[in-house]
């Protein structure tokens, strides 16, 4: 859940070009790992291996939710492929995710399911880490009184919800104070160069074999990325 304090701690930023920004999301830590794993799969010695992903919230390890896909992969698929089915698991993963957090019982005490930041940062997460290239100057951040200045005439960016991966973005009040309410925008192109797979069903490359919803309580379990 997004705060007013992160904008001073530089975890949020505003841009002009994507919104609001989660630093933490937009690092990519998950994408690097998941095609980390996807590489790894060449080396097994089936035509398909198997991968799980996992998106988590919780106090720890010991005390939280998460939600699990399964999927199974084609070995020796292109680097264009990889990336394709990386992409894929992030974003059908994500959506279920979000969707969990905002939910009942969640949605009573955090506003994060589907937070207006929360899907657009993981998008620039995956870019970041795939490409290796820090593209946040690019997106043309503000100073943080500009961003405190949005934060406060519209409020927390969590009453916004998105559940696109596209930019929502809040125009300045006090340039555009006739216009000042938010809108979408288009992706920007360094950010839309991949595209997911759209029909998993038919897909060669990546066959969907389940989701589940866990729940880790006074216990530990493995939250990450796993190869089958």
């Amino acid at each position: 859940m997004s705060k007013r304090s992160d904008i001073e701690r530089g975890r949020l930023v505003y841009t002009e070009k994507s919104g609001w920004v989660d630093a933490g999301h937009a690092k990519g830590d998950d994408a690097r790992k998941l095609m980390a794993a996807i590489n790894s799969g060449d080396d097994t010695k089936e035509s398909y291996f198997t991968i799980r992903y996992t998106q988590y919230m919780g106090l720890g390890l010991k005390y939280g939710t998460s939600k699990m896909t399964k999927w199974r992969v084609r070995k020796g698929l292109s680097l264009h492929d990889k990336q394709r089915v990386a992409l894929t698991i992030m974003m059908y993963t994500s959506h279920l995710f979000e969707a969990h957090q905002d939910s009942f019982p969640f949605n009573w005490y955090t506003d994060s399911g589907y937070s207006g930041e929360d899907l657009v940062s993981n998008l620039l997460g995956f870019y970041q880490a795939i490409n290796q290239i820090d593209y946040l100057p690019r997106l043309n951040p503000v100073s943080k009184s500009d961003a405190l200045k949005r934060w406060d005439y519209y409020g927390p960016i969590g009453k916004y919800k998105n559940k696109m991966f596209k930019p929502l973005l809040f125009p300045d009040p006090e340039k555009y104070p006739n216009n000042a309410r938010p809108y979408y925008s288009s992706l920007p192109e360094f950010l839309n160069t991949i595209s997911p797979i759209t029909d998993i069903d038919k897909s060669q490359i990546l066959i969907h074999i389940k989701d589940m919803t866990r729940y880790n309580i006074g216990v530990e379990r493995n939250v990450g990325i796993e190869i089958e």
